[in-house]
């Protein structure tokens, strides 16, 4: 499902699934995207309300990392079987690296996907590592305040302190947050999602600690790796999404913990953190066999997921709202009237034009123009075949640098992989072999603002 689509079932208030948010992840990307995706907040790689929608990608940077992350544990664990066969013995600067990398993978990857999510795109890879520690701090020591409230006990009454302590760091998070940059429900999210990757990364190198044998720390490392699916990073982005959402003017108010939202998920998530650290005695059932309480967990990681959709699914719906020129959460009948329009506006009005002109107003072929009368695409290039030849001392503009082309949804425009660029508007550089609707107005760069060219769509 292509972004255009994605967005109009947002605004429309339909229904989302996993699927549609994982359509890109196994699409081929180059290490450039890569690069470029992950500049997503800093100034090489912004946007604004007007623009967040045309710029966003649906995640997939979080499935190399992925990948990479397994690779790293796979070879931490194979060089402990080394020094467990070959040379005797584990060095405790070994010992540090095997409790510290494997914990922090899985909430990690998760915690970026929760990232690539955010739309507005308000928030820097540097700034989610910071939350990241901060928040996994500060809920440690929240968790330490709370003992005074919920005394030490069962694993299941960890419940009751660590969320309130998770809940108060995100809280503090956004506080600040807010004090510099707007606030988002996506905002939220990603903030929640740190807090917990944090929290959830520290208590598995506590626990790995405390496990004894190197056999038992290796046990549980693997073990808490993969429960990480359903782990604190699930357990604190929703609430933390819903404090996000009711944040008028982006301030914190009674409001943003004191909404159905907040309580439904808070609550949720709670009781799920509860029934997770609860042997299946605890419900009356005797005896209770390893398969089983298996199957309780990962049905429990299903809640977790189904919940953070849920949020996800307001949240993006928000910045659709938002990118589209309807303002607010909105839900009633009426606003999800707007809201379709809005979003679906550019897409009927790219789709409804028949032909498009472009014209040179800059560089070695200015004044040349080009009309589609019937055709549907046009490559621009050095390569004299093509419908705009450009010269060979122009600098910087490969054999064939960019395609035009009529599609489905209307003009799009495509960078051919080429070396120094295109560019919209003068300072967007389009992402290779990804593609942008183009609208009537729009300016065309090649490698700089040499070579320029007008769109005119009827």
């Amino acid at each position: 499902m292509g972004n255009e689509q994605f967005y109009q079932k947002l605004a429309q208030d339909a229904e989302i699934k996993w699927k549609d948010i994982f359509s890109e992840c196994r699409r081929k990307h180059s290490r450039e995207e890569l690069e470029y995706a992950l500049l997503a907040g800093t100034t090489l790689n912004s946007a604004t309300e007007a623009n967040m929608l045309q710029k966003w990608r649906k995640p997939w940077v979080f499935y190399p990392l992925l990948k990479a992350g397994a690779a790293l544990i796979v070879l931490v664990y194979g060089l402990l079987f080394v020094n467990l066969n070959m040379i005797g013995n584990v060095t405790s600067g070994f010992l540090l690296m095997m409790t510290a990398i494997p914990p922090f993978v899985m909430p990690v990857i998760i915690m970026i996907f929760i990232w690539e999510l955010n739309i507005p795109r308000n928030l820097s890879i540097y700034e989610l590592f910071g939350f990241f520690l901060a928040g996994g701090l500060l809920s440690f020591l929240g968790t330490s305040v709370m003992f005074d409230f919920v005394q030490s006990g069962p694993a299941k009454l960890a419940a009751f302190r660590e969320e309130p302590a998770k809940l108060a760091a995100a809280l503090l998070i956004l506080y600040f947050f807010s004090k510099k940059k707007k606030v988002y429900g996506l905002t939220g999210l990603v903030i929640g999602a740190a807090v917990g990757a944090g929290f959830g990364s520290f208590e598995s190198i506590t626990y790995a600690q405390s496990a004894g044998g190197i056999q038992d720390i290796v046990g549980n490392q693997i073990l808490r790796g993969i429960y990480a699916l359903g782990g604190h990073t699930l357990m604190s982005a929703p609430y933390a999404a819903a404090v996000a959402l009711e944040m008028k003017d982006s301030r914190l108010s009674w409001n943003c913990i004191w909404n159905k939202d907040f309580l439904v998920t808070f609550g949720s998530s709670v009781l799920l953190h509860y029934i997770w650290n609860s042997d299946l005695s605890d419900f009356g059932i005797r005896n209770p066999s390893g398969t089983l309480a298996l199957c309780k967990n990962i049905i429990v990681i299903i809640f977790f997921w189904i919940e953070l959709l849920y949020m996800a699914r307001k949240c993006l719906r928000q910045a659709v709202l938002i990118g589209s020129g309807s303002r607010g959460k909105g839900g009633s009948a009426g606003s999800r009237k707007a809201a379709a329009t809005g979003a679906g506006s550019r897409k009927v009005a790219a789709a409804g034009a028949g032909s498009i002109r472009i014209e040179c107003t800059g560089g070695a072929i200015r004044g040349a123009v080009w009309q589609s009368e019937g055709a549907d695409i046009l490559m621009i290039g050095r390569d004299p075949d093509l419908g705009f030849h450009i010269p060979g001392k122009a600098g910087g503009v490969r054999r064939r640098h960019c395609c035009i082309r009529k599609t489905s949804q209307g003009w799009i425009l495509r960078d051919m992989d080429s070396t120094y660029g295109t560019f919209i508007n003068g300072s967007q550089k389009l992402m290779p072999n990804v593609d942008y609707t183009l609208h009537s107005g729009d300016m065309i760069y090649l490698a700089g603002k040499e070579n320029a060219f007008r769109v005119s769509i009827k």
